[in-house]
């Protein structure tokens, strides 16, 4: 599903949000990278309704997302933050049941089939043995996995990515960066992901855009955009960019 931004307008106290005209390839990772306050999660949290939109207008495959009631617009986008806030430790599935609240009405309980959805998407991401674990049990690593298959139990066509790296070892970085590209190759999800990591967002991304200070910089392929002029005027110190075994590294 493809993702459009029109004229889009978002303030907080001494920070704006503003972009113009953006779209975001269905089925593919498109990552957001840039420094810290440059507008990477609150791009995000506007897209997945975490955030009201002031101006501006966001689409799928065309159709105005502002049309769409909440219930409706979880069906087709899942959003997934850095970190679980609530003090309440739920079992692994229970937590991942809750993806399912856009398909249940008030009152209702979830059935064996949102049950089995859940547990299938515990099941992607690896963890169908930590079902009737505390959530708040398991490590950040796989906390962030519980997080992706709670997003995934909604079946929706986009999943929004906010730091799902950060704070992680290497091993889990790799591990969290390969399942979201097998959710865009084997599950056709469009993905947008917010990084810091850019040594993982040129690897992994079939798109990247650079923020500073709340607009779009530059955008594209990470092989036709990436250069060392781009970098400093981003993050405002030099970078060099080398090469090993066929891949490109940042070096600070």
């Amino acid at each position: 599903m493809n993702v459009r931004i029109k004229e889009l307008e978002f303030g907080y106290p001494n920070f704006s949000l503003n972009v113009r005209d953006l779209s975001f390839e269905a089925s593919k990772i498109s990552s957001l990278v840039g420094p810290n306050g440059a507008g990477k999660t609150t791009l995000l949290k506007c897209i997945g309704g975490v955030l009201p939109v002031e101006e501006g207008e966001l689409y799928l495959n065309g159709k105005d997302l502002s049309l769409m009631k909440g219930r409706e617009r979880a069906q087709h986008i899942g959003y997934v933050p850095q970190e679980y806030g609530s003090t309440f430790n739920y079992h692994v599935r229970d937590f991942v049941l809750m993806g399912r609240a856009a398909y249940l009405s008030l009152f209702s309980t979830p059935s064996k089939e949102d049950v089995r959805i859940a547990e299938e998407a515990l099941e992607y991401v690896g963890l169908i043995n930590y079902s009737h674990r505390y959530y708040f049990e398991l490590s950040s690593g796989e906390r962030r996995l519980v997080l992706i298959a709670r997003a995934l139990a909604q079946k929706p066509d986009i999943l929004l990515l906010d730091e799902p790296t950060s704070f992680l070892d290497p091993k889990h970085e790799v591990e969290i960066m390969d399942l979201t590209a097998r959710l865009a190759k084997e599950m056709k999800k469009t993905i947008l992901i917010t990084l810091h990591n850019l040594d993982l967002a040129i690897q992994y991304s079939d798109s990247i855009f650079f923020m500073k200070k709340g607009t779009i910089f530059a955008f594209g392929k990470p092989a036709e955009i990436l250069n060392e002029s781009l970098l400093e005027n981003v993050y405002e110190i030099k970078m060099k960019i080398v090469e090993y075994d066929g891949r490109k590294f940042i070096v600070k």
